[in-house]
């Protein structure tokens, strides 16, 4: 089911019982209340399409845990859009409660936080494809270790990514 909310996109997925599993195993492995590491292609959440696992150059996993106990988890996938020539955003996020994992998470598709497309050319693509220097463009962006803090991410696009979709799924009536 595809959604907007005020400039975002939203998609609305349902989450397996085993991908249910999987999240409330990974929020477990969280030893902060918040925080980012990186993902490596092969670990991303079963929850995002293999498609779209095939075409990410890297994943930002962000979590924070909220007052009332539940954990927010936003999985930000870099991807090459052939047709753009740009380097885009796909954020995908899901509660976890003390209960469990929701039953449905949400992917932000054409969002309108700052930077979440960035324009590049046929060359920059190429070296984004065939290294692992797409986890660190635009250089700018890049957070300055593979995990710490949420805070380390302040005035990036990816803050921007965790806000967008962490104000959808905490939104009344989600």
């Amino acid at each position: 089911m595809r959604i907007e909310q005020g400039s975002n996109k939203i998609s609305v997925v349902s989450i397996s019982s085993s991908q249910q599993d999987e999240l409330e195993q990974l929020t477990h492995s969280f030893s902060t209340p918040n925080g980012y590491r990186w993902l490596s292609p092969g670990s991303y959440p079963s929850v995002i399409p293999g498609g779209l696992q095939d075409k990410l150059t890297a994943a930002l996993l962000m979590w924070e845990r909220t007052s009332s106990g539940c954990t927010v988890i936003v999985c930000n996938g870099l991807r090459v859009d052939q047709q753009a020539n740009a380097l885009d955003q796909e954020p995908f996020g899901v509660a976890v409660r003390a209960s469990g994992a929701s039953t449905s998470g949400i992917f932000a598709h054409h969002g309108t936080w700052q930077d979440r497309t960035i324009p590049i050319t046929a060359e920059i693509r190429s070296i984004l494809e065939s290294t692992s220097l797409g986890k660190h463009f635009p250089l700018g962006e890049a957070p300055p270790n593979s995990s710490g803090a949420l805070s380390d991410l302040s005035d990036t696009s990816h803050a921007g990514a965790f806000d967008a979709v962490v104000h959808e799924i905490l939104r009344p009536g989600s």
